[in-house]
């Protein structure tokens, strides 16, 4: 894993912790963010790519955010680091 993923990945679960208030709640590449573990509905993930679209700075397109990219915390992060390398 790259410093600008393990960045990425810490700026995500920053906002999981912060912004939806999970607290210290165990989190990594795998961690699914649809399915019960998290227990996060459509508004949650939607404020996990707005939190991180703020700290960013950077504007995450709807329509492309779905199953493939947002099944896991590594999905999203991995998605994320595609569209600012495309930037």
């Amino acid at each position: 894993m790259s410093n600008k993923t393990a960045d990425l990945q810490e700026i995500v679960c920053e906002v999981l912790r912060t912004d939806l208030k999970l607290g210290m709640v165990e989190l990594g590449p795998e961690t699914p963010l649809v399915g019960d573990e998290l227990g996060l509905d459509s508004l949650d993930l939607l404020m996990v790519v707005t939190g991180t679209e703020k700290r960013l700075g950077i504007k995450i397109p709807n329509e492309k955010l779905g199953k493939d990219t947002m099944s896991t915390i590594g999905d999203f992060v991995r998605f994320v680091e595609s569209l600012r390398n495309d930037a």
